[in-house]
């Protein structure tokens, strides 16, 4: 029995559905019981959590997150589908220290809201970026234009006015 499937054992009323992705198990987990799921897969061993990306669909997200164990050498996947209209599930930096900057870059390129996130604040673009680069809505005819303030702070426009007031 591989880890997905213990996991449907353990936790029936939160394991939706399990199968493979990728030659890894994976199981597919209700969105309200992720973080209790976690705790079970941190229990079971999976000791790192290495990775957790978004990605929009028409009509869903899905969240999918990697772990790993160190001492049975095993990956896990687990996989949350969640509304499109609102895309939002429990943090897990309770858990994963390393969560914190995972869930941040999934936010900032997909908007994904991972709700309980002590600082959820965009990584990779300047905060006053409009929109999420990696969702299916994003308006790729929209430039915009970052620039560094006199304070160092990045300022973000649509029009390159902001390039213009550089010397």
């Amino acid at each position: 029995m591989n880890a997905a499937e213990e996991l449907k054992q353990t936790m029936p009323a939160s394991v939706v559905s399990t199968g493979m992705q990728v030659g890894k198990p994976l199981a597919l987990i209700k969105k309200e019981d992720m973080l209790k799921v976690a705790a079970k897969v941190k229990e079971m061993g999976f000791n790192h959590l290495s990775v957790i990306t978004g990605i929009d669909y028409v009509d869903r997200f899905e969240v999918i997150y990697n772990f790993f164990s160190y001492g049975k050498k095993e990956n896990l996947v687990l996989k949350v589908i969640l509304d499109h209209e609102a895309p939002e599930v429990e943090s897990l930096t309770s858990l994963w220290k390393g969560a914190d900057w995972l869930e941040r870059e999934t936010y900032d390129l997909v908007g994904v809201r991972f709700t309980g996130h002590p600082n959820l604040i965009r990584i990779l673009l300047p905060e006053g970026w409009k929109g999420h680069p990696l969702r299916k809505d994003y308006d790729m005819s929209v430039e915009q234009f970052v620039t560094v303030g006199e304070d160092g702070e990045d300022i973000v426009s649509t029009d390159g006015s902001n390039l213009l007031r550089r010397k």
